[in-house]
């Protein structure tokens, strides 16, 4: 069995955040490695490279504190040669969901040390937070690794339970957009988070819906105009059981 290192950066800010944390470590099984890396904010980033450095399995685990392991086996996620994400149940649509659908999520990536070691860590100069996890997928695609999610694992992630509390997170995000758009001379291209099955007007957030479009369907960044929301991909928000495309 593959050996695998979780690192989990960690920002004490109250005590919301600290029992998100314990739920947190605590979901995931003995084998595996643990490194929480306790910073007063000083950096995504940098707190997630002083664990990748600290790591010492065969693959490593980048983990929001926010997120639990709720079903199937982590070492699922150690795949050779991609970086690998499991389905993510999100509490809050809008707020820490995927920058790549159907494919990597930055609140919880698994990587082999073989990709880490051509790729790099991630670039602390997306201070703060944000934009790190867009400049890390760019350069795994660009060494020609590939993206994954494996469905069988499933986390349940809060979304917004640091960040989104400290009041110049809104200008961190603006100017790592920038330091982004600098580095690349591009940015991403707009995320399609909806999917109907082709004509039917009826649109899809949630990929654990019994009835997401698999086959013959069209994407969307937003609702075109004259479209719905599926009535279950609502429920399953409502519920904070959505797995948000």
């Amino acid at each position: 069995m593959a050996s695998l290192s979780v690192v989990i950066p960690h920002w004490p800010l109250d005590e919301e955040t600290n029992e998100a944390l314990r739920r947190c470590v605590s979901s995931f099984p003995d084998e595996c490695e643990k490194l929480v890396v306790v910073n007063d904010g000083t950096g995504y980033a940098r707190n997630v490279n002083i664990g990748l450095r600290l790591a010492t399995s065969d693959f490593v685990a980048v983990v929001n504190n926010d997120c639990r392991l709720e079903d199937g086996n982590i070492f699922d996620l150690c795949i050779a040669d991609a970086v690998t994400s499991p389905l993510i149940i999100g509490e809050r649509q809008g707020i820490g969901q995927s920058i790549e659908p159907g494919g990597f999520h930055g609140c919880f990536w698994v990587a082999p040390k073989l990709v880490l070691d051509r790729v790099g860590l991630l670039d602390e100069r997306f201070e703060w937070a944000y934009w790190e996890d867009d400049d890390f997928i760019a350069r795994v695609h660009d060494a020609g690794f590939a993206t994954l999610q494996v469905a069988s694992v499933l986390v349940k992630h809060v979304g917004g339970l640091t960040t989104v509390k400290i009041p110049e997170h809104r200008d961190w995000l603006e100017l790592n957009a920038r330091r982004f758009e600098e580095k690349w001379g591009r940015m991403p291209a707009e995320i399609p988070r909806y999917r109907q099955v082709r004509g039917s007007g009826t649109w899809h957030f949630c990929q654990n819906c019994q009835t997401w479009p698999s086959g013959d369907y069209d994407e969307a960044p937003t609702i075109p105009s004259g479209g719905e929301e599926c009535g279950q991909c609502r429920s399953l928000r409502a519920r904070k059981e959505c797995a948000f495309y």
